[in-house]
């Protein structure tokens, strides 16, 4: 057994195993009750009205991402009903399932203290901008982090039960299930178990499941749940593979060394720094215990593959850095003892803290950025839906028989969502999941009631009818300022291009 002698570990055991969970819980106390008022209070993102209309269009698959969470979405619909509780309800689920996780792993990590392991390892967690905002916002990650999480979590147990000579193919079996949940829900997933290859290869315990039949009917099974994005790209012509192949790319792809190290930097700020430090220090020590060092080990080989990966895109093309998210999603909850030390612990907590209330005062009050003279469109068109809403549904009753639009498609997703009216849609140059839904020949003649902006005006749909007239220029404040400043469109005649 992998062992560390007691001048090694005393700092942070002496530390741990003294302090209470009180403290810890209420620290994560705030940053939970700053995820309730986010969840709760912040306008609807585009990409979250967006996913929700996905669940109100029932597909095998979309082009954007797998169908998974759009299918749950549709869930959540029929049993709670359509509204902004609804929409973020599912983050709370998996924000529960991820902590049942954390709780097993504090009882292994910290068996005389696990309770304050447990809500330090919260702590940690919440106070990195990118999982407390990933956890919460309903996009696809949520999702995707706790079937991770839960993939992760029992391939463990089965590597645990595996290396003492017991069997336990269920938990290979259970784990591979989540996997393919997983990548059913986001395909980044996917370098979790590119990361179970490496843990087998790597592990020399591990290595005789290469010759085991369980490990590749295991992989099967993860494969096999990918058969509606198979059908689905088969029919519609490898319609999302092709979108994050080549069509998501605004430009020809160039060699650039800056590229990977902003990446880096912003994967910094949305980690939090002084988590990175105290990951840093989680790879250079030697880890207490045989869950801890199988865990590592895991969490390594997924963090090198998936950021490698990232590296080498980033030196090509441009990379979110939420696109990396699974490989940093086991270290936090492990690294407790790493970056749980007191100094590298209330740094974190003050940077997260600071992020947190930047992020909530951000989307639930003002965009920060237009208060002092700069526009950030993508936030600021997060405000004012309702009263946009309400105008539009006005337009409507003058006009019953005109269908209703936008200019794109997170705006449409947002319009949709407010008015409850799933058949909006995003007149836009842009490829998007309004493609498969609308059918331009059936809307032939009719008039639009159309929402542009000056960031994405009238222009593309203004040449799809014989007439376009604004109604009314709508102005959205925030402390005195305009903050967005959309317009309503009355278009007569639409005349879409003839297919060819």
């Amino acid at each position: 057994m992998t062992s560390i002698s007691p001048s090694e570990a005393q700092p942070e055991g002496a530390f741990l195993s003294r302090s209470t969970w009180l403290p810890f819980a209420l620290m994560a106390g705030f940053f939970l009750a700053i995820k309730a008022v986010m969840s709760f209070t912040m306008n609807p993102i585009g990409d979250e009205a967006y996913y929700w209309l996905w669940g109100q269009h029932l597909a095998l698959s979309y082009f954007d991402h797998p169908p998974l969470h759009a299918w749950l979405l549709r869930l959540v619909d029929a049993i709670f009903g359509w509204n902004l509780i609804s929409l973020r309800l599912l983050t709370w689920v998996t924000f529960l399932a991820s902590l049942a996780v954390f709780w097993s792993w504090a009882r292994r990590l910290a068996p005389d203290a696990p309770a304050a392991h447990f809500w330090r390892m919260l702590c940690i967690y919440l106070a990195s901008p990118l999982f407390l905002g990933m956890s919460t916002i309903a996009f696809n990650d949520h999702l995707m982090i706790a079937l991770v999480i839960g993939s992760a979590h029992f391939m463990l147990l089965f590597a645990e039960r595996w290396e003492v000579g017991r069997k336990g193919y269920g938990f290979l079996y259970l784990s591979a299930t989540l996997l393919g949940l997983a990548v059913l829900t986001k395909y980044n997933a996917v370098f979790l178990g590119l990361g179970y290859v490496a843990f087998f290869l790597f592990r020399p315990t591990l290595r005789p499941l290469f010759k085991n039949p369980h490990t590749y009917l295991a992989g099967l099974l993860s494969v096999a749940i990918q058969l509606p994005v198979f059908y689905w790209n088969l029919i519609e012509g490898l319609a999302s593979y092709r979108f994050h192949f080549t069509e998501r790319w605004s430009g020809p792809l160039q060699l650039s060394w800056q590229a990977p190290i902003l990446f880096i930097f912003v994967a910094l700020i949305v980690i939090s720094p002084f988590a990175a430090f105290g990951v840093a220090r989680y790879f250079a020590r030697r880890p207490e215990g045989e869950f801890a060092a199988r865990a590592k080990q895991l969490a390594a080989c997924v963090f090198t593959l998936s950021s490698f990966a990232m590296l080498i895109l980033a030196s090509f093309a441009e990379v979110f850095f939420y696109w990396n998210i699974v490989a940093s999603l086991l270290l936090l909850p492990l690294a407790v003892r790493a970056i749980g030390t007191r100094w590298v612990f209330w740094l974190h907590m003050l940077y997260g803290g600071g992020m947190a209330l930047l992020l909530v005062f951000n989307q639930a009050v003002a965009p920060v950025g237009n208060l002092f003279g700069a526009y950030d469109w993508t936030i600021a068109s997060t405000y004012g839906w309702d009263e946009i809403g309400r105008e539009v549904e006005a337009v409507r009753k003058e006009h019953p028989d005109a269908f209703v639009a936008t200019s794109f498609y997170t705006t449409a997703a947002q319009l949709g969502f407010v008015i409850g009216d799933a058949d909006v849609v995003a007149l836009s140059p842009r490829h998007d999941q309004f493609d498969f839904w609308f059918d331009p020949g059936a809307h032939r003649g009719r008039d639009a009631i159309i929402v542009a902006d000056p960031y994405f005006p009238i222009d593309n749909a203004a040449g799809l009818f014989e007439s376009i007239t604004p109604l009314k220029e709508m102005q959205i404040l925030s402390y005195g300022r305009v903050i967005y400043s959309p317009t309503i469109y009355l278009a007569k005649g639409f005349r879409p291009p003839t297919p060819r």
